[in-house]
């Protein structure tokens, strides 16, 4: 809970550093990064969480360093681009961060990761063909993994029909999906759920949009999810209008990992989607999710201040 008053004057120190600054250390956070993701996977450092090691442990603090990836992935990426230098070198390491969020295991996000090569590229300027090869590309790959990992194959199973298994594999989504429908219009009321007492698994983190809706229902759900909408446009108008390249795909980058991160969560809650770990931003449970979350908005507050000024 004390994350919450941290990351609050996190995103207003950060909005007052100009974002060019961030390019100076594009390199040596994500080298950092790829360090504490080679630490979080040994027994020494790593805390197995189940079956995954993705934290690393502070002593006060656990810290899940793939949430702070995403960022920086973005950062290095949008300063290669605009400096046409090191690109490949810096997909490489993006790449290498991606696999070692893979092999936590964590699928969601390290196909996350692997998506910043693509937007940032389509930000930056590559035409539709690119982008398409990029997402096909990183689609068979992610597939490619499912096929090779047994309980990977049994996600997407249960996830088309979880009724099959209702106690076993199927009862996340079911219980998800029960939260959903029993809010109705108007919801249970606001701290009135059920299924958050012990039905539903994750309620906190993965499901809580499903709570969202259980509590306050469709009506509340779609003010949630106009927020989202407007944070995202808004964040795009930021981005889009900026004469600074560096900014623009900086921005974009961000954004839309963010936008995909809501997309998939609440996807995975009413079922589009195969369960994956991944947060709701702004919302789910999450001390690193929080921080990240902080750092990228402070960024694009930073861009805003020089829209047209550049």
């Amino acid at each position: 809970m004390f994350v919450v008053f941290f990351a609050i004057p996190l995103t207003v120190l950060i909005s007052s550093l100009h974002y060019r600054w961030w390019k100076n250390f594009a390199w040596v956070l994500s080298g950092v990064a790829v360090i504490l993701l080679l630490l979080t996977a040994t027994e020494q450092f790593g805390v197995l969480t189940g079956g995954s090691r993705r934290w690393i442990s502070l002593g006060f603090f656990q810290l899940q360093v793939s949430e702070f990836v995403k960022v920086f992935s973005v950062l290095l990426m949008a300063k290669a681009l605009h400096e046409r230098d090191k690109r490949w070198l810096s997909g490489l390491l993006v790449l290498m961060s991606a696999a070692l969020v893979l092999k936590q295991p964590d699928l969601g996000t390290s196909m996350l990761i692997l998506s910043t090569l693509v937007f940032t590229a389509f930000a930056y300027g590559f035409n539709i063909l690119v982008f398409i090869g990029g997402v096909a590309a990183a689609g068979y790959l992610g597939w490619q993994h499912v096929l090779s990992t047994p309980y990977q194959m049994e996600r997407i199973k249960y996830w088309l029909d979880p009724y099959s298994d209702p106690l076993g594999h199927g009862y996340n989504l079911i219980q998800s999906q029960n939260a959903i429908g029993s809010g109705g219009v108007l919801g249970t009321g606001f701290g009135e759920s059920l299924q958050k007492l012990g039905a539903l698994p994750i309620p906190h983190a993965d499901f809580i949009f499903s709570i969202i809706c259980e509590e306050i229902g469709l009506l509340g759900a779609l003010v949630v999810l106009l927020l989202f909408f407007a944070w995202i446009a808004r964040a795009l108008y930021i981005s889009v209008g900026s004469e600074d390249e560096f900014a623009r795909i900086l921005g974009v980058g961000l954004t839309l990992v963010i936008a995909l991160q809501v997309l998939i969560n609440i996807g995975v809650a009413t079922g589009l989607f195969p369960i994956t770990g991944m947060t709701l931003p702004f919302v789910s449970y999450g001390g690193s999710s929080l921080l990240s979350l902080a750092i990228a908005t402070g960024i694009l507050l930073n861009i805003s201040r020089f829209v047209g000024k550049n």
